[in-house]
């Protein structure tokens, strides 16, 4: 079964306590690694000034303590991550929004998630102008 690394686990740790419940589930079905929990002033500037986000500081969920949003990506059959693949990242979503779902059924989460390959949450994935397919972030 795959499991976090430390640095993963370190990453998760700064986040809200729903993202760190479904993450831990997650991992039990889906190999992936932790890219980013909660983002400092710097981190979330540069952030900014590579088209990574669209929020400066103070404003993006990554910038709460604990953090509101985590960014995450799968590995591939290498343990890599291939950026270039788009359809895994997707693939990886669908698991990562299918499992926040039962949690938050079960009541083991307390809040819905938004998905940033689909900012408006219609299921439409092709309708969106900022595509940001590794991060995950609480709706308040």
């Amino acid at each position: 079964m795959p499991k976090f690394s430390d640095i993963s686990l370190n990453k998760l740790a700064t986040c809200h306590p729903d993202l760190i419940t479904l993450f831990n589930e997650v991992i039990k079905y889906f190999d992936c690694i932790i890219l980013e929990g909660h983002r400092g002033m710097d981190a979330q500037e540069k952030a900014v000034a590579e088209g990574k986000s669209k929020l400066h500081w103070p404003h993006g969920k990554h910038n709460a303590m604990p953090s509101l949003a985590v960014d995450a990506a799968p590995y591939d059959t290498l343990l890599k991550v291939d950026w270039k693949d788009i359809n895994r990242f997707y693939y990886f979503a669908g698991h990562v929004m299918g499992i926040a779902d039962i949690l938050f059924a079960e009541g083991k989460i307390t809040h819905k998630l938004r998905y940033g390959g689909d900012w408006n949450k219609n299921t439409q994935v092709k309708d969106e102008n900022f595509k940001d397919l590794g991060h995950f972030e609480i709706i308040l």
